[in-house]
């Protein structure tokens, strides 16, 4: 079942959100992933982001590296309730050349409120300006994963358990 629901108002992101998961349940996240079946796209370095602290992060210093890129938002059930499995799959992956970003475009301070009292230690950004036309999305949370050559190995729109072994073992096989 795939469930709609219209963006409005003040929020940063245009358009509709598209998921197949309903807010709230993290049982409901229980799904596979597959490969994209899109051709692969190369991704684009010149563009930056601000952790949480205000340091820019520029892109290109995730060059070679496999990428587990994910925009979202504090209001978005399902991203929420995706970042426990996120926290996981980071410790599990953090020491071994895994570049985390979970890029959100609201304001920093709205941001920095929601991860202090949810308490996630992966790495947390916030937009300065527009990400690449190859990472638009209508909608969130949409994560990709990006292999050591810089291509779009994985784009998944909605919310998903990221730490399963079938997650883990694709993204250590991009590592190799």
């Amino acid at each position: 079942m795939t469930i709609l629901i219209p963006v409005a108002g003040e929020s940063p992101f245009k358009g509709w959100y598209s998921g197949e998961n309903l807010p709230g349940d993290e049982k409901i996240l229980e799904g596979s992933l597959e490969a994209s079946t899109l051709p692969p796209a190369a991704l684009a370095y010149n563009w930056t982001i601000q952790s949480l602290d205000g340091q820019d992060f520029k892109m290109t210093e995730a060059k070679e590296k496999v990428v587990f890129l994910n925009f979202w938002a504090t209001w978005c059930s399902p991203c929420v309730a995706e970042m426990a499995s996120i926290q996981r799959l980071y410790k599990k992956l953090k020491d071994k050349g895994v570049v985390f970003a979970y890029i959100s475009n609201e304001k920093p301070s709205t941001v920095n409120r929601f991860v202090r009292r949810k308490g996630f230690t992966f790495p947390i950004y916030t937009m300065r300006g527009s990400p690449p036309a190859v990472f638009d999305t209508q909608g969130v949370p949409v994560t990709f994963i990006i292999s050591r050559d810089g291509k779009i190995a994985l784009k998944h729109i909605g919310g998903a358990k990221w730490d399963d072994d079938k997650t883990v073992d694709f993204m250590k096989g991009l590592i190799k």
